[in-house]
């Protein structure tokens, strides 16, 4: 672990602030909840410490976009009870078309939000607030909780789905290393249904965030359930990480397709992400956001001007593999068209320049060997991503990038088919803080904070021998 001196002394030379990542300037912020989509706005709401720039005080933040990369900031939308039911923890709101809640008295749609509240003696139990004009602002509901605590130490994160063939709610509840299961009628009177999540799945930590929504495949008209889960400890690559499920839900009960374990990202800063609701085509994609840190290292992040940040909102829908399905969620915006794209007639003998906010596109072909692409800096400080065909996987390597924190100095690793190897198609995403990784449109994906002296100015392309191919490198540089 770094010295308070050494990490002083990079907070002094260089501030890390996105570009093109949401973030709120002076404020912790962490899990995305209540995400909905109205008459062309798209509403984030999330996890907001108003008082200082490490976690605590709970409250949700709010901000809207019509784009879902530049975002404006909005007023604070639920405010903690301390003397009450509690800070507002995490959940998700829903579009009520048909008043269902009976919230609305003159024709107005309801805007319902579903949180966890949690008192000083840490019980957590559900509430709800509803807001009548497009989530401007919010009124709690005055008979919370809509479900008490059950006698579980970690119950929260509720998330709602309108389940159309029963025409009802049901809403997923985190119970420890499980999900408890509800349904309703009105958003007010929940019954417990099921539990899923015992037996199966990865285990090393609590569960976290679930959100469980029908996907119809495109490719075979088949409709399948998908359940996100995030789990802490216990990701593949250390600390927070975000599994999914596939599966059926019959209206009371979830069950996967197989026991595989699935990651949605392998990288270490993709945590705690939800999908919206209400969003246009919501029957065959998903949009899907998440925080884009770890809890092994969130609080101790060198920049003191800001602290968390999301990921790029990311579309989500499903592909037919054999006899199971899996997710794709490649990355659902792409830097504005005002930018400047750079096409390179690539020299793998001599560095590329490149500016300090930008997106990647390549295409890679190994059938053997492995090649590598290299960020440096003029502060002999490096990210280095490998794709090895002999070893079948990636490897991101950040562990001389600069910020070297408790299980920030880590080297990412995430296997690959032979065939993936072959024909690989690479996006990339560069911010002041950050990359993505996007593999084969989002078939896999890398999301990496990196907090180096200076920024990536060049970058390396480095390779075991000539059999290896990097073609189609284009480069879009990011302008505000």
């Amino acid at each position: 672990m770094q010295s308070s001196t050494k990490q002083n002394d990079l907070i002094e030379q260089r501030s890390w602030t996105p570009q093109y990542h949401f973030y709120k300037p002076n404020h912790w912020i962490n899990d995305p909840n209540g995400l909905f989509y109205l008459n062309g706005t798209y509403h984030l709401f999330f996890q907001l410490n108003p008082d200082d720039v490490v976690w605590g005080n709970m409250h949700w933040g709010h901000a809207t976009s019509d784009d879902l990369i530049n975002w404006q900031h909005q007023p604070i939308a639920l405010y903690a009870e301390p003397e009450g039911l509690g800070y507002i923890f995490s959940g998700g709101a829903i579009v009520d078309k048909n008043n269902t809640s009976g919230f609305a008295k003159n024709g107005e749609t309801p805007i319902v939000a579903t949180f966890t509240q949690q008192s000083k003696d840490e019980t957590q139990v559900q509430s709800i607030a509803y807001s009548l004009d497009e989530g401007k602002s919010f009124t709690v509901y005055e008979q919370n909780p809509v479900i008490p605590n059950p006698g579980l130490k970690d119950f929260r994160d509720p998330k709602v789905t309108w389940y159309e063939k029963g025409q009802f709610w049901i809403k997923t509840v985190v119970a420890g290393q499980c999900i408890h299961i509800y349904k309703s009628n009105d958003l007010k009177t929940w019954h417990k249904l099921s539990e899923f999540g015992h037996k199966i799945g990865a285990h090393g930590g609590v569960w976290e965030c679930p959100d469980l929504f029908p996907l119809i495949c495109s490719d075979t008209g088949t409709e399948r359930w998908v359940l996100i889960i995030s789990i802490n400890p216990g990701g593949p690559n250390g600390g927070s990480a975000t599994q999914y499920f596939i599966g059926d839900f019959d209206g009371a009960n979830f069950v996967s397709q197989d026991e595989q374990i699935r990651w949605l990202d392998y990288g270490t800063d993709c945590y705690a992400g939800i999908t919206w609701d209400n969003t246009p085509n919501i029957k065959h994609t998903r949009t899907y956001i998440a925080w884009m840190s770890n809890w092994q290292y969130a609080n101790n992040t060198p920049d003191n001007a800001w602290r968390g940040a999301m990921t790029l909102p990311r579309t989500m829908y499903l592909k037919k593999a054999e006899q199971s399905y899996y997710l794709l969620t490649p990355s659902a915006v792409k830097l504005p068209q005002d930018t400047v794209r750079l096409q390179y007639c690539l020299s793998k003998e001599q560095p590329i320049s490149v500016p300090e906010a930008y997106s990647l596109e390549c295409d890679i072909s190994l059938t053997q060997g492995n090649i590598a692409l290299v960020w440096k800096n003029d502060c002999n400080e490096q990210f280095r991503l490998e794709i090895d065909a002999d070893t079948q996987s990636v490897t991101a390597d950040r562990t001389k990038a600069g910020f070297t924190d408790k299980g920030f100095d880590s080297v990412i690793k995430m296997p690959l088919s032979k065939h993936e190897c072959t024909n690989l198609q690479l996006e990339i995403f560069v911010d002041e803080c950050s990359i993505e990784l996007f593999f084969n449109n989002g078939a896999h994906c890398i999301t990496a904070l990196v907090f180096p002296k200076q920024a990536f100015s060049q970058l390396h392309i480095d390779q075991s021998s000539k059999k290896e191919s990097l073609e189609n490198l284009k480069i879009t540089k990011y302008i505000k």
